[in-house]
């Protein structure tokens, strides 16, 4: 802004904090026909056409400014048409398009903030093409005879530019750096604007604990008061209720309407569960390969809040050895007994995982789940046999294959909607594998390695790449 725009701004500010009504009456006339102009912008974009060759525009800029998925090119494409719509056009133009990249494409964009020093220069033209020698001569009568031909074509060629008018340069070039570098500092702030709501969620907001960000309506019974947003609030009625008050017993009136809560913010931590196989031949080594992991990642937990749980399942049922905890002293204490052997309760185990993690939600010191499963994909226990006594001592029929199957991607499907991330790890060692390690990943949507041989460190880094993903989306 211009030194003048600045002292408008600064002095139309100050008029609409003394004098309100009078600047609302002041900007009336423009305030009606924005709305006016909003009103048939509605109408006109039903009719507002962007071409080919105008998508692959704000295509290759996405592309450009390394953007991930198509949402930058489908906002962008929307946006250009508003804005031929508001000038009542029917067809967008360079200027709609350089627009759209600006304000939808650009903060979207992985951006260089170092860019190339000849960044500016116009990418060179193609070369021309091949022509043949020996039949020069045809091609000079055959030109003759077309001249007409060619006329008429870059008539239509020029209709064509018309209708579908695209920018000459792009605003990124081909290394994903700006051209115009004037356009450099809005797209950073776009990024730390991106940032902040990223890390946001990874925090936790309450009305009892953490940090006090700012004064709330209170919803139930005040746990924190805000004393100073509650005086704020009771400060513009304390001549009405002194005047109300005719012992004047008191200094300051405060109401109950005036009370206003303290609204927290704590650093949440992700938790990790880990859900170990612990039957057949190779359980030990599954068990002692997750405990040097889980004892990995509580040792560079501190500063994240990280948790780390184990849930072994053989025999008939699964049970938590190791309960949510930060604790190094209190992890190798509890995985000091690695139970193993027996049979494979999968379904068991997984469901134990999610009866885990949303207590660990509750508590309110949990921002993220993620079930980390060590297992081959085999199982041979139906979850109605680990939960009912009755049916595990008696001689029930097993169930079939498919069943078990079955039961157990239904549970996989329940972590996702319990909005919970899982990680698997595929153990299967032998030449024919099942696959369904595989599918109970796909089912989650969540992440699949097949690591036969995995070791702790390998089982750590995996886990602490995947919660990377998680806690950065």
């Amino acid at each position: 802004m211009s030194f003048e725009d600045r002292v408008a701004a600064v002095g139309i500010a100050t008029e609409f904090q003394e004098h309100s009504n009078a600047v609302f009456k002041m900007v009336e006339e423009d305030m009606e026909n924005a709305k006016t102009q909003i009103i048939l912008a509605r109408e006109y974009l039903k009719d507002v056409s962007i071409g080919k060759e105008q998508l692959k525009y704000l295509v290759l800029e996405a592309i450009r400014g390394g953007c991930q998925g198509h949402r930058a090119e489908l906002y962008a494409a929307r946006v250009a048409k508003c804005l031929a719509a508001l000038e009542g056009r029917e067809k967008v133009t360079v200027d709609d398009l350089k627009k759209a990249v600006e304000l939808v494409i650009l903060p979207r964009s992985i951006i260089n903030e170092n860019p190339p020093e000849q960044q500016n220069q116009q990418p060179p033209p193609p070369p021309p093409p091949p022509q043949n020698e020996d039949s020069g001569e045809e091609q000079n009568e055959e030109e003759e005879q077309n001249d007409e031909e060619d006329e008429e074509d870059e008539n239509d060629e020029e209709n064509e530019q018309q209708q579908e008018q695209v920018p000459e340069e792009f605003i990124f070039d081909a290394e994903g750096g700006l051209v115009d570098e004037k356009l450099l500092f809005f797209a950073q702030q776009a990024q730390r604007r991106r940032g902040k709501a990223g890390r946001a969620k990874n925090v936790i907001f309450s009305e009892d604990r953490g940090r006090y960000i700012k004064p709330m309506l209170p919803k139930g019974p005040v746990k924190r008061l805000a004393v100073d947003a509650t005086l704020r609030a009771a400060a513009p009625y304390q001549k009405l209720r002194r005047e109300k008050d005719i012992q004047k017993s008191r200094k300051v009136y405060v109401e109950k309407s005036d009370m206003r809560a303290k609204r927290m913010a704590r650093k949440a931590g992700a938790l990790v569960i880990f859900v170990v196989d612990a039957s057949g031949s190779m359980a030990l080594n599954r068990m002692q390969n997750a405990k040097g992991a889980a004892l990995k990642l509580l040792a560079e937990s501190y500063t994240s809040r990280d948790q780390v749980s184990i849930i072994p399942f053989r025999g008939d049922s699964a049970e938590v050895l190791l309960p949510p905890s930060r604790s190094i002293a209190m992890a190798r204490k509890r995985l000091e007994r690695l139970p193993c052997g027996g049979g494979s309760p999968l379904a068991h185990g997984l469901t134990t995982a999610v009866r885990v993690g949303l207590n660990a939600e509750k508590s309110g010191d949990v921002g993220r789940v993620m079930i980390v499963a060590i297992t081959d994909g085999r199982a041979n226990i139906s979850l109605k046999r680990s939960t009912d006594p009755e049916v595990a001592s008696s001689d029930a029929p097993r169930p079939s294959s498919q069943e078990l199957k079955d039961e157990i991607l239904e549970v996989a499907g329940k972590i996702y909607k319990a909005g919970m991330s899982l990680l698997v790890i595929d153990t299967e060692n032998k030449f024919v594998s099942t696959g369904f390690a595989k599918e109970i990943a796909r089912v989650a949507q969540g992440k699949y390695y097949y690591l036969p041989n995995a070791s702790d460190a390998v089982i750590s880094a995996a886990t602490k790449d995947a919660l990377s993903v998680l806690k950065s989306s």
